[in-house]
């Protein structure tokens, strides 16, 4: 698709702080797209999918569900006829995805959005996604242990995902062009996975407030957060990891998690 020339014809002034961001070059539309490694038996979920630059191939090889929260947008995508597409014009952080059938996530996502709506996608089922972020942003998805890209988002991602940066994408390659470069990330579903519950998950969030501080240290600093008293960090001491948090694997929050029980 010709973006410029579409947003030319329906007379739309795209606002970039409102996430409203396009890939114009066509050759980088398929290359996107064909991440997904789509079949014809796929159904794909497309988040923000604006005026259809990336709808379109998809919808030519498998359904697509299209959310769109801009009306002007949505009704562009509409006008052009694109076939086997279902567009909802809704807000995708209200919207019940579990509700939508499908087995594959394909988005330039809304920056601004990044964190709220990648936790949102790891609670459904799915087998892969591609997804557009900013690239730091992707840099700090894909983070690993012993890194400062490592995060909180970073191990839920990568405890329920095996996850990649498979490009690049200079800003120049967006209209309107962005301030950041971006990156697509390639996610796959692992299969099998314990779900792990709430409190095991706040416990990570807590210590992350301060990632650069040991462990002892920085559950210590976060004990309010998980309605602890440091004393309570303090006796369960000597069975927490001897790490700063940055470096801390899932299994070592495993054993903090153990440490913390008996006064959570």
């Amino acid at each position: 698709m010709d973006v410029k020339k579409v947003l030319k014809k329906y007379n739309i002034k795209p606002k970039e702080y409102r996430d409203q961001i396009f890939i114009y070059d066509e050759d980088l539309q398929r290359e996107v797209v064909g991440f997904a490694d789509l079949k014809e038996e796929d159904k794909v979920l497309e988040i923000g999918s604006g005026i259809g630059n990336l709808t379109e191939y998809i919808s030519r090889i498998c359904p697509v569900v299209a959310i769109e929260k801009d009306g002007k947008l949505g009704a562009v995508l509409s006008h052009l006829g694109i076939e086997n597409i279902s567009l909802l014009q809704r807000d995708v952080m209200a919207t019940h995805l579990e509700n939508l059938e499908f087995n594959k996530i394909i988005s330039n996502l809304p920056y601004s959005i990044s964190t709220p709506l990648t936790f949102k996608l790891l609670n459904l089922d799915w087998e892969l996604a591609v997804l557009i972020y900013q690239k730091e942003f992707a840099e700090r998805l894909v983070g690993e242990p012993g890194t400062m890209d490592n995060s909180r988002m970073s191990l839920k991602v990568n405890y329920y995902c095996d996850s990649e940066i498979v490009k690049k994408i200079p800003s120049d390659r967006f209209f309107p062009e962005p301030i950041t470069d971006s990156a697509v990330v390639r996610l796959k579903k692992k299969k099998n996975v314990e779900k792990k519950g709430s409190r095991f998950w706040k416990i990570i969030k807590a210590a992350f407030h301060h990632k650069r501080k040991l462990v002892k240290n920085s559950l210590k600093d976060s004990a309010q957060f998980l309605n602890l008293d440091e004393k309570d960090v303090k006796e369960a001491e000597e069975r927490l990891p001897d790490k700063r948090v940055y470096e801390c694997t899932i299994e070592d929050f495993e054993t903090i998690e153990a440490a913390l029980e008996d006064f959570m």
